[in-house]
């Protein structure tokens, strides 16, 4: 594949549009650049490649910073009467607050599923489990060292 080289304007324009879109194909369309020429230029040069991911960050900072604004501001949405705007209601995303809690307290409010045995499947209650089970071997290690063979033999 030959050598991609981008003026600065085309790169720039290139990453702000990725950063507004969030989407390579849309940014290269927006850029008058080739799709496959960008992924090109991504591979052969690790700058442009560290831009790149910065502007997706960005362009997923913005969606993050929307589905915030709609979960907790909640967006106008008209209310019609007889095909007339008679009013508007303030609705707010449940399921959008409970994606963002999710993401940034996973540890509280993770999925958790149950078990064929109608547990919960924990990773905290796994971890305490596998710690028992690592004691547990320990300790018995520990009785066996302590004692000569034979010695806790209670049979005759």
């Amino acid at each position: 594949m030959p050598v991609i080289k981008w003026t600065a304007p085309k790169r720039r324009a290139f990453l702000q549009n990725l950063m507004t879109t969030g989407n390579v194909s849309e940014a290269a369309r927006a850029s008058k650049v080739s799709r496959s020429h960008a992924y090109a230029l991504k591979m052969s040069d690790q700058n442009f490649a560290a831009e790149w991911a910065d502007a997706l960050e960005s362009a997923t900072d913005i969606l993050e910073a929307e589905a915030r604004h709609r979960a907790v501001d909640g967006v106008e949405q008209p209310h019609f009467h007889q095909g007339q705007v008679t009013g508007s209601v303030r609705k707010y995303s449940d399921s959008l607050l409970m994606f963002l809690l999710k993401a940034h307290r996973p540890e509280k409010y993770r999925d958790r599923t149950i078990d064929p045995k109608g547990t919960i499947d924990d990773d905290i209650d796994r971890e305490i489990e596998d710690a028992k089970s690592l004691l547990g071997d320990r300790l018995s290690k520990l009785d066996t060292d302590q004692e000569p063979d034979g010695a806790g033999d209670l049979t005759e």
